[in-house]
């Protein structure tokens, strides 16, 4: 009352409020002394406070000791419901089992753990919470109820809200050759996939493909522009999916490259209304060289010519009548003495000519035998008789020459085993010149008499005639020999 009556009025008006705030501070000492006997103080932090599916969540557990007895520590990790972590940041003074931590320190400071989490699919629009408890480490013996402390209890909790999903195009290009070499002059084909992997249709998508100058695109699809080794297609849009284009080019014979490197790019708008360019590795084939072009061989059209001839004579020049073929003795028609190479070395018939030119007919029947044994098994041996209608060709050969008889009659077999033994002795005598026969002038010893006077004798002694009968070897000696 006294007090009351020496205060002015204004600050006995005060008095109820300041009696209020000291209550308060006096209720607060005790609740402020029992936090200073934790001793450790522990929190928790979060990035975010809402996430998508998919989006990451980082979580801080914020630690500081405040004694000595919280120098170790247990830090457990709550049961995961709705949340995958993805990776955990520790400092060095701790160590992680089965997401606890047991984290010993050399003195009192702060420290933190980092978890990165990421909400799982179908939590959308629940309460998502992350926990943790902290308590001091206890070894199990001599604990007293003065360094006891119930674990601290942490948690944070994040709304998981839909995915936002953006429509958008995202296109990709890739470039193919159906080779993996170029030969000069043949075609090589490319193809360029074009694949829209977003959710939304491309528009105003620009391909262009690099070449060398030097090629020739030959065909394309979609009818692009081609200029100064650019193909260039401009689509209006690319749909979800692969769109193919495609072109042909060719390499002119006459370069000097030694590769064909081709590249390809795309342009095309975004969402946001710019655009995106993107290239692709480039593609490199490497250029063959050409094939040089085979000469052109006289064999098919000898053998050609040779055998319209011998059809020819077979069909017009009949044998003729039976009887007096039974008269004729044994014995060949004509024989050609051929070299190896085909060039005729004699000619022997006893028939005036029928117009035809020895060297010809010569080469014809070199052409027929070496056609022959080229295309048939090596294993079968040379070519021996051909057969046709109204007569036949012997063919005896030697190392380095070709015996060929035309027409001939009687036992061929034997004629074959003389002739061979003729043809022997003739290339044992010029054995050199043969070898090294060029078709020069080079005179050869003992033709007339191998292809005259030795036949002659072996002809009449096959036809048992006697010395002064005509021999069928015994005609006219044509002067093709080698001069």
């Amino acid at each position: 009352m006294v007090l009351a009556q020496l205060m002015p009025r204004r600050f006995r008006a005060c008095l109820p409020l300041i009696f209020a705030v000291c209550l308060v501070l006096v209720a607060s000492i005790p609740a402020v002394a029992g936090d200073s006997e934790r001793p450790v103080q522990a929190s928790i932090f979060v990035s975010r406070t809402e996430a998508s599916p998919t989006e990451n969540v980082s979580f801080w557990i914020w630690i500081e000791p405040l004694k000595e007895k919280a120098r170790k520590l247990v830090i457990t990790e709550a049961p995961l419901d709705g949340f995958d972590v993805t990776s955990t940041t520790i400092p060095d003074s701790c160590l992680e089992s089965r997401r606890t931590w047991v984290c010993i320190q050399d003195d009192l400071r702060p420290f933190s753990i980092e978890v990165q989490a990421v909400a799982k699919a179908g939590t959308e629009g629940r309460d998502i919470v992350y926990g943790a408890s902290v308590a001091l480490w206890k070894n199990g013996e001599g604990h007293d109820n003065e360094d006891s402390m119930d674990p601290i209890q942490l948690s944070a909790s994040v709304h998981s809200v839909p995915l936002s999903v953006v429509a958008e195009a995202n296109v990709d290009v890739r470039l193919e050759a159906n080779e993996s070499a170029v030969m000069p002059g043949n075609p090589v084909t490319y193809r360029v996939d074009v694949t829209n992997m977003g959710n939304k249709t491309a528009h105003d998508v620009s391909v262009v493909v690099t070449i060398p100058a030097a090629m020739v695109v030959t065909s394309a699809t979609r009818e692009p522009t081609i200029r100064d080794g650019r193909v260039t297609w401009v689509l209006d849009s690319v749909p979800i999916g692969t769109t193919v284009l495609s072109f042909t080019a060719t390499l002119p014979p006459a370069n000097d490259l030694q590769q064909v490197d081709a590249a390809v790019a795309a342009t095309y708008g975004n969402a946001s209304g710019g655009q995106v360019r993107l290239a692709n590795v480039p593609t490199s084939l490497v250029v063959l060289p050409m094939r040089p072009q085979a000469p052109l061989s006289p064999l098919p059209a000898l053998v050609v010519v040779a055998v319209l001839v011998f059809v020819l004579r077979s069909l017009f020049l009949p044998a003729g009548p039976i009887v007096p073929a039974l008269r004729r003795p044994s014995g060949p028609a004509e024989v050609f003495l051929l070299h190896r190479s085909g060039i005729l070395l004699h000619h022997v018939t006893p028939i005036q000519s029928a117009g035809l030119d020895s060297d010809i007919v010569g080469g014809m029947l070199s052409a027929i035998r070496m056609f022959v044994e080229t295309t048939m098994n090596p294993s079968t041996g040379p070519l021996q008789e051909i057969r046709f209608r109204g007569g036949s060709i012997v063919f005896v050969t030697g190392e380095n020459a070709t015996l060929a008889a035309l027409n001939a009659r009687g036992n061929r077999v034997r004629f074959g085993r003389r002739a061979l033994g003729f043809l022997r002795q003739f290339e044992k005598s010029n054995a050199q010149a043969l070898r090294n026969f060029d078709g020069g002038a080079s005179p050869l010893q003992g033709i007339d008499d191998l292809m005259s006077e030795r036949p002659e004798r072996e002809g009449r002694r096959e036809a048992g005639m006697s010395p002064g009968c005509n021999s069928a070897f015994h005609g006219q000696a044509n002067a093709h020999s080698t001069p």
